[in-house]
Protein backbone atom coordinates (compact mmCIF):
# COMPACT_ATOMS: atom_id res chain seq x y z
CA UNK A 1 0.00 0.00 0.00
CA UNK A 2 1.40 3.38 -0.99
CA UNK A 3 1.70 6.24 1.48
CA UNK A 4 -1.07 8.09 -0.36
CA UNK A 5 -3.39 5.09 0.12
CA UNK A 6 -2.44 4.80 3.80
CA UNK A 7 -3.12 8.51 4.32
CA UNK A 8 -6.47 8.30 2.56
CA UNK A 9 -7.50 5.27 4.63
CA UNK A 10 -6.50 7.04 7.86
CA UNK A 11 -8.53 10.11 6.84
CA UNK A 12 -11.60 8.00 6.04
CA UNK A 13 -11.25 6.10 9.33
CA UNK A 14 -11.07 9.35 11.29
CA UNK A 15 -14.13 10.70 9.47
CA UNK A 16 -16.09 7.53 10.26
CA UNK A 17 -15.05 7.73 13.91
CA UNK A 18 -16.17 11.35 14.12
CA UNK A 19 -19.53 10.51 12.56
CA UNK A 20 -19.96 7.64 15.03
CA UNK A 21 -19.29 10.02 17.92
CA UNK A 22 -21.96 12.44 16.63
CA UNK A 23 -24.46 9.57 16.13
CA UNK A 24 -23.84 8.37 19.69
CA UNK A 25 -24.52 11.81 21.15
CA UNK A 26 -27.73 12.16 19.14
CA UNK A 27 -28.96 8.76 20.32
CA UNK A 28 -28.19 9.71 23.91
CA UNK A 29 -30.13 12.98 23.55
CA UNK A 30 -33.16 11.16 22.11
CA UNK A 31 -33.07 8.63 24.96
CA UNK A 32 -32.99 11.44 27.53
CA UNK A 33 -36.01 13.11 25.94
CA UNK A 34 -37.95 9.84 26.00
CA UNK A 35 -36.99 9.19 29.62
CA UNK A 36 -38.12 12.70 30.58
CA UNK A 37 -41.66 12.08 29.25
CA UNK A 38 -44.68 11.72 31.58
CA UNK A 39 -45.18 8.38 33.30
CA UNK A 40 -48.99 8.53 33.64
CA UNK A 41 -50.27 9.47 30.20
CA UNK A 42 -53.87 10.17 29.24
CA UNK A 43 -54.92 10.56 25.58
CA UNK A 44 -53.67 14.16 25.38
CA UNK A 45 -50.37 13.15 26.98
CA UNK A 46 -49.83 10.46 24.35
CA UNK A 47 -50.68 12.89 21.55
CA UNK A 48 -48.33 15.50 22.97
CA UNK A 49 -45.51 12.98 23.40
CA UNK A 50 -45.99 11.73 19.84
CA UNK A 51 -45.69 15.27 18.49
CA UNK A 52 -42.57 15.85 20.56
CA UNK A 53 -41.01 12.66 19.22
CA UNK A 54 -41.78 13.75 15.65
CA UNK A 55 -39.85 16.95 16.35
CA UNK A 56 -36.95 14.98 17.81
CA UNK A 57 -36.85 12.62 14.83
CA UNK A 58 -36.90 15.56 12.40
CA UNK A 59 -34.02 17.20 14.27
CA UNK A 60 -32.08 13.94 14.24
CA UNK A 61 -32.63 13.53 10.49
CA UNK A 62 -31.48 17.09 9.81
CA UNK A 63 -28.30 16.48 11.78
CA UNK A 64 -27.65 13.17 10.01
CA UNK A 65 -28.09 14.84 6.63
CA UNK A 66 -25.78 17.69 7.64
CA UNK A 67 -23.08 15.24 8.73
CA UNK A 68 -23.31 13.45 5.38
CA UNK A 69 -23.00 16.78 3.58
CA UNK A 70 -19.87 17.66 5.55
CA UNK A 71 -18.40 14.25 4.76
CA UNK A 72 -18.65 15.04 1.05
CA UNK A 73 -16.81 18.38 1.44
CA UNK A 74 -13.26 18.17 0.12
CA UNK A 75 -11.84 21.65 0.79
CA UNK A 76 -11.65 24.14 3.65
CA UNK A 77 -13.99 26.54 1.89
CA UNK A 78 -16.51 23.84 1.09
CA UNK A 79 -16.61 22.68 4.73
CA UNK A 80 -17.33 26.21 5.98
CA UNK A 81 -19.93 26.83 3.27
CA UNK A 82 -21.65 23.53 4.12
CA UNK A 83 -21.59 24.30 7.84
CA UNK A 84 -23.32 27.64 7.28
CA UNK A 85 -25.94 26.13 4.98
CA UNK A 86 -26.75 23.32 7.40
CA UNK A 87 -26.84 25.61 10.44
CA UNK A 88 -29.41 27.78 8.67
CA UNK A 89 -31.76 24.80 8.73
CA UNK A 90 -31.91 25.24 12.52
CA UNK A 91 -32.84 28.92 12.50
CA UNK A 92 -33.38 32.13 10.62
CA UNK A 93 -29.72 33.04 10.21
CA UNK A 94 -26.23 31.55 10.40
CA UNK A 95 -22.77 32.81 9.50
CA UNK A 96 -19.10 32.17 10.20
CA UNK A 97 -16.68 34.80 11.50
CA UNK A 98 -12.94 34.18 11.03
CA UNK A 99 -10.54 35.22 13.81
CA UNK A 100 -7.59 37.01 12.25
CA UNK A 101 -5.22 39.69 13.49
CA UNK A 102 -7.15 40.20 16.72
CA UNK A 103 -10.38 40.93 14.82
CA UNK A 104 -13.41 39.07 13.50
CA UNK A 105 -14.00 38.94 9.74
CA UNK A 106 -17.19 37.55 8.23
CA UNK A 107 -16.84 34.54 5.97
CA UNK A 108 -18.60 35.16 2.65
CA UNK A 109 -20.69 32.04 2.19
CA UNK A 110 -23.32 31.37 -0.49
CA UNK A 111 -26.55 33.17 0.40
CA UNK A 112 -24.88 35.47 2.90
CA UNK A 113 -26.88 38.38 1.59
CA UNK A 114 -25.15 40.24 -1.21
CA UNK A 115 -21.71 41.62 -1.87
CA UNK A 116 -21.85 44.56 0.55
CA UNK A 117 -18.73 44.81 2.66
CA UNK A 118 -19.24 43.77 6.28
CA UNK A 119 -16.86 45.64 8.62
CA UNK A 120 -14.54 43.61 10.81
CA UNK A 121 -15.33 43.45 14.52
CA UNK A 122 -13.00 43.87 17.47
CA UNK A 123 -12.57 40.95 19.84
CA UNK A 124 -13.14 43.19 22.84
CA UNK A 125 -16.59 44.39 21.77
CA UNK A 126 -19.82 43.01 23.20
CA UNK A 127 -21.99 40.24 21.82
CA UNK A 128 -21.95 36.46 21.77
CA UNK A 129 -19.62 36.23 18.74
CA UNK A 130 -16.82 38.16 20.43
CA UNK A 131 -17.50 36.34 23.71
CA UNK A 132 -17.11 32.94 22.06
CA UNK A 133 -13.91 34.05 20.28
CA UNK A 134 -12.35 35.44 23.48
CA UNK A 135 -13.30 32.58 25.79
CA UNK A 136 -13.11 29.79 23.19
CA UNK A 137 -16.37 28.49 24.67
CA UNK A 138 -19.99 28.40 23.53
CA UNK A 139 -21.86 31.67 24.18
CA UNK A 140 -25.61 32.30 23.91
CA UNK A 141 -28.17 35.03 24.57
CA UNK A 142 -31.80 35.63 23.58
CA UNK A 143 -32.03 32.81 21.07
CA UNK A 144 -28.62 33.43 19.52
CA UNK A 145 -25.73 31.00 19.70
CA UNK A 146 -21.99 31.35 19.01
CA UNK A 147 -19.82 28.23 18.84
CA UNK A 148 -16.02 28.48 18.43
CA UNK A 149 -14.42 26.46 15.62
CA UNK A 150 -11.14 25.18 17.00
CA UNK A 151 -8.24 23.60 15.13
CA UNK A 152 -5.43 22.04 17.15
CA UNK A 153 -6.94 23.46 20.35
CA UNK A 154 -7.08 27.07 19.15
CA UNK A 155 -10.21 28.88 17.95
CA UNK A 156 -9.83 30.08 14.34
CA UNK A 157 -13.46 31.04 13.71
CA UNK A 158 -16.92 31.27 15.28
CA UNK A 159 -20.22 29.90 13.98
CA UNK A 160 -23.05 32.31 14.82
CA UNK A 161 -26.72 31.29 14.58
CA UNK A 162 -30.08 32.85 15.36
CA UNK A 163 -32.23 29.89 16.37
CA UNK A 164 -35.98 29.38 16.31
CA UNK A 165 -37.60 30.07 19.66
CA UNK A 166 -39.57 26.84 19.47
CA UNK A 167 -37.46 23.74 20.14
CA UNK A 168 -34.54 25.94 21.10
CA UNK A 169 -32.85 23.11 22.99
CA UNK A 170 -32.81 20.80 19.96
CA UNK A 171 -31.60 23.56 17.66
CA UNK A 172 -28.81 24.46 20.07
CA UNK A 173 -27.76 20.82 20.36
CA UNK A 174 -27.72 20.33 16.59
CA UNK A 175 -25.69 23.47 15.91
CA UNK A 176 -23.15 22.66 18.63
CA UNK A 177 -22.67 19.08 17.45
CA UNK A 178 -22.51 20.10 13.81
CA UNK A 179 -19.93 22.83 14.49
CA UNK A 180 -17.76 20.46 16.50
CA UNK A 181 -17.91 17.92 13.69
CA UNK A 182 -17.05 20.58 11.08
CA UNK A 183 -14.07 21.68 13.20
CA UNK A 184 -12.76 18.12 13.32
CA UNK A 185 -13.25 17.80 9.56
CA UNK A 186 -11.27 21.00 9.04
CA UNK A 187 -8.54 19.75 11.35
CA UNK A 188 -8.36 16.36 9.66
CA UNK A 189 -8.42 17.80 6.15
CA UNK A 190 -5.70 20.33 6.97
CA UNK A 191 -3.48 17.63 8.43
CA UNK A 192 -4.21 15.33 5.49
CA UNK A 193 -3.43 18.00 2.88
CA UNK A 194 -0.24 19.16 4.57
CA UNK A 195 1.01 15.60 5.11
CA UNK A 196 0.36 14.69 1.48
CA UNK A 197 2.10 17.82 0.20
CA UNK A 198 5.11 17.52 2.48
CA UNK A 199 5.71 13.82 1.79
CA UNK A 200 5.71 14.20 -2.00
CA UNK A 201 9.40 15.00 -2.21
CA UNK A 202 11.47 15.18 -5.37
CA UNK A 203 12.59 11.68 -6.35
CA UNK A 204 16.04 10.70 -5.17
CA UNK A 205 18.26 7.81 -6.38
CA UNK A 206 17.50 4.57 -4.60
CA UNK A 207 19.77 4.17 -1.55
CA UNK A 208 20.17 0.45 -2.19
CA UNK A 209 21.58 1.08 -5.64
CA UNK A 210 18.43 0.36 -7.60
CA UNK A 211 17.58 2.20 -10.80
CA UNK A 212 15.91 5.62 -10.42
CA UNK A 213 12.52 6.14 -12.09
CA UNK A 214 12.41 7.46 -15.64
CA UNK A 215 13.34 11.12 -15.90
CA UNK A 216 10.06 12.07 -17.52
CA UNK A 217 8.04 10.32 -14.82
CA UNK A 218 10.08 11.91 -12.03
CA UNK A 219 9.63 15.36 -13.55
CA UNK A 220 5.88 14.88 -13.81
CA UNK A 221 5.65 13.83 -10.17
CA UNK A 222 7.76 16.81 -9.09
CA UNK A 223 5.50 19.17 -11.01
CA UNK A 224 2.36 17.61 -9.52
CA UNK A 225 3.78 17.96 -6.01
CA UNK A 226 4.70 21.61 -6.64
CA UNK A 227 1.22 22.42 -7.97
CA UNK A 228 -0.44 20.78 -4.97
CA UNK A 229 1.73 22.65 -2.48
CA UNK A 230 1.07 25.95 -4.27
CA UNK A 231 -2.66 25.21 -4.16
CA UNK A 232 -2.47 24.53 -0.42
CA UNK A 233 -0.60 27.77 0.33
CA UNK A 234 -2.80 29.99 -1.81
CA UNK A 235 -6.01 28.34 -0.56
CA UNK A 236 -4.98 29.21 2.99
CA UNK A 237 -4.50 32.86 2.00
CA UNK A 238 -7.99 32.90 0.50
CA UNK A 239 -9.51 31.14 3.51
CA UNK A 240 -8.09 33.43 6.19
CA UNK A 241 -8.17 36.67 4.19
CA UNK A 242 -11.34 36.27 2.18
CA UNK A 243 -12.65 39.80 2.76
CA UNK A 244 -9.31 41.23 1.55
CA UNK A 245 -9.50 39.02 -1.54
CA UNK A 246 -13.01 40.29 -2.33
CA UNK A 247 -11.98 43.91 -1.82
CA UNK A 248 -8.76 43.43 -3.78
CA UNK A 249 -10.60 42.02 -6.77
CA UNK A 250 -13.04 44.90 -6.66
CA UNK A 251 -10.39 47.61 -6.30
CA UNK A 252 -7.80 45.79 -8.43
CA UNK A 253 -5.12 45.94 -5.73
CA UNK A 254 -4.69 42.34 -4.60
CA UNK A 255 -0.90 42.59 -4.62
CA UNK A 256 -0.99 45.62 -2.32
CA UNK A 257 -3.59 44.28 0.10
CA UNK A 258 -2.09 40.80 0.39
CA UNK A 259 1.56 41.54 -0.37
CA UNK A 260 2.81 40.34 3.00
CA UNK A 261 0.82 37.10 2.95
CA UNK A 262 1.80 36.38 -0.66
CA UNK A 263 5.50 36.99 0.11
CA UNK A 264 5.35 34.70 3.14
CA UNK A 265 3.65 31.92 1.18
CA UNK A 266 6.10 32.27 -1.73
CA UNK A 267 9.03 31.94 0.68
CA UNK A 268 7.51 28.71 2.04
CA UNK A 269 6.96 27.46 -1.51
CA UNK A 270 10.54 28.18 -2.57
CA UNK A 271 11.89 26.55 0.58
CA UNK A 272 9.92 23.39 -0.05
CA UNK A 273 10.10 23.05 -3.87
CA UNK A 274 13.43 22.32 -5.54
CA UNK A 275 14.91 25.07 -7.69
CA UNK A 276 15.00 22.95 -10.86
CA UNK A 277 11.24 22.40 -10.52
CA UNK A 278 10.58 26.12 -10.02
CA UNK A 279 12.64 26.92 -13.11
CA UNK A 280 10.34 24.85 -15.30
CA UNK A 281 7.22 26.85 -14.40
CA UNK A 282 6.00 29.38 -11.85
CA UNK A 283 3.35 27.17 -10.28
CA UNK A 284 2.94 29.49 -7.32
CA UNK A 285 2.12 32.51 -9.49
CA UNK A 286 -0.20 30.40 -11.63
CA UNK A 287 -2.13 29.41 -8.51
CA UNK A 288 -2.30 33.03 -7.33
CA UNK A 289 -3.89 33.98 -10.64
CA UNK A 290 -6.30 31.05 -10.63
CA UNK A 291 -7.44 31.16 -6.99
CA UNK A 292 -6.96 34.73 -5.76
CA UNK A 293 -7.34 36.74 -8.97
CA UNK A 294 -10.06 34.52 -10.43
CA UNK A 295 -8.04 34.15 -13.64
CA UNK A 296 -7.19 37.85 -14.11
CA UNK A 297 -3.41 38.21 -13.76
CA UNK A 298 -3.63 42.00 -13.98
CA UNK A 299 -5.19 42.08 -10.50
CA UNK A 300 -1.84 40.99 -9.09
CA UNK A 301 0.14 43.78 -10.72
CA UNK A 302 1.28 46.49 -8.34
CA UNK A 303 -0.53 49.69 -9.15
CA UNK A 304 -2.94 47.97 -11.56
Amino acid sequence: MTFEEQLTRAFETLTERLRGDIDLQVQRAVAELVAAGPTDRDVSDVSSTSAEMDIVVAARDRLAGAVRSLERARSLSEILDTLVSCARAEGARAEVWLIRGGRLHQWRSPGSGGADHVPARALDEGGVIADAARTQAVASADGTLAVPIAIAGSAVAVLYAELRTENLELGTQNVELLTRYAARCLEALTAFTVARALTQKPNEPDAAGGSPPAIAEASAEDDTSARRYARLLVSEIKLYHESAVIDGRRDRDLATRLGGEIARARAMFEERVAEHVRQRADYFHDELVRTLANGDASLLEVGS
